[in-house]
């Protein structure tokens, strides 16, 4: 079991738009406690499950939040995008979290919309050491 203390929306939050009905985001099926919320496409998830697969996609390298559930009407994924900003407040990011995902996006993004490539190791100092 992890130490990691589960995050819970709280109830009163007038801003979520809380639903019943399994968390559609729980793939590895950890039946996290919290009251579900729906996301802009209208998913149900839990500030665990999204936080999760959010930090699988970053591992991905992928640095667009997309819904993954399937469809029940033409079995296609969802696929709808999610802001940042959704994803920071739904998924009640600390800031230990946040400061990880902002960084993997700007790296993600940099190289993404700027052409930058990785550099070996021994690129790496041969470049300091020409520097």
């Amino acid at each position: 079991m992890s130490s990691v203390q589960e995050k819970m929306y709280d109830r009163r939050d007038s801003s979520l738009r809380f639903v019943n009905g399994p968390d559609e985001l729980d793939f590895e099926w950890n039946e996290y406690k919290s009251s579900m919320a729906a996301m802009s496409c209208g998913h149900a998830v839990t500030p665990m499950s999204l936080t999760a697969w959010c930090r699988h996609l970053l591992s991905e390298g992928i640095c667009k939040f997309t819904c993954p559930v399937e469809r029940k009407d033409n079995k296609k994924k969802c696929d709808a995008e999610w802001p940042y900003t959704e994803v920071r407040r739904m998924a009640l990011l600390t800031p230990e979290e946040k400061v990880e995902f902002e960084e993997k996006l700007a790296r993600l993004a940099a190289g993404e919309y700027c052409d930058v490539k990785q550099l070996t190791e021994k690129e790496a100092l041969i470049s300091a050491g020409s520097a």
